[in-house]
């Protein structure tokens, strides 16, 4: 019998995280939920086969089990392991493939969508925030408290609307690789932009605008900064319908759809 590495897939457990750039932005992503369920008091697991965070919060894109491979069907062990993972939270979860997959709905999921993957290469950045603009980081606890308000208000996260402030950004991200952005219009914090740099790629990993300040270049702003934070990476991010017209503005490519499941 054989004993050769098998054929290269670019998902193998030891294909190096560099090989591509979805396998760059998968371990990325990976990051900021297992960063987020750390900072909140939740809970998160690897394997060969998923990467697994609970952060203990009603809102489902903070519980996610992300696959590192593609699924061979509806019966994949791996799903044994998302559901032991999971066994007795009552909490909204979901699962993130990069990959199209069976139909899992007997399992309990229910499909969620197709977000897309957008990406930019390191390039030179011409772009100067309107006058009434301005970004900075979240360093106070006042900070973090403002940028996760207008995060459940600008998203929106309904679910989390009655939760005390700190549930969603501790304090403690920016020490565990997960810096938080405020965008200000005319003084007043209406945007917030999350970013983690890390696996050769920079990931706009969260962004939203109260509904009265959109189109007045403040998600723009907040993009820039971010996409500023490591000049020489290529900058990732996944994406509804909604911003993704305005990232392509931005010279952003579209690159694949993911799956998203929801339970």
């Amino acid at each position: 019998m054989s004993t050769s590495r098998p054929l290269e897939t670019g998902w193998l457990p030891d294909t190096p995280v560099g090989d591509t750039l979805l396998r760059r932005f998968l371990f990325s992503q990976a990051e900021v939920n297992e960063i987020t369920a750390g900072a909140t008091g939740g809970r998160a697991e690897r394997t060969d086969d998923v990467v697994l965070a609970d952060s203990g919060t009603p809102v489902p894109y903070l519980n996610q089990a992300i696959l590192t491979r593609p699924l061979v069907g509806a019966g994949d062990a791996v799903l044994d392991l998302i559901d032991e993972f999971f066994e007795g939270v009552t909490r909204p979860t979901t699962l993130l493939s990069m990959w199209p997959t069976p139909d899992l709905s007997r399992q309990g999921w229910n499909l969620a969508g197709h977000p897309a993957m957008v990406a930019r290469a390191p390039a030179p950045i011409d772009f100067r925030s309107p006058s009434d603009v301005e970004v900075r980081e979240a360093e106070t606890a006042h900070d973090f408290a403002v940028a996760e308000r207008v995060a459940i208000e600008g998203y929106p996260m309904a679910e989390a609307a009655d939760l005390p402030p700190g549930s969603l950004f501790p304090t403690t991200l920016p020490d565990m690789g997960l810096t938080v952005r405020l965008g200000l219009l005319e003084g007043t914090p209406v945007g917030v932009g999350n970013v983690h740099v890390s696996n050769g790629v920079v990931n706009l990993c969260l962004g939203a605008t109260l509904p009265e300040a959109r189109r007045r270049g403040v998600w723009e702003s907040l993009v820039w900064s971010r996409v500023a934070e490591e000049p020489t990476f290529p900058s990732v991010a996944y994406t509804s319908d909604y911003s993704r017209p305005g990232f392509l503005r931005m010279g952003f490519l579209p690159i694949t759809r993911f799956t998203l499941w929801f339970r």
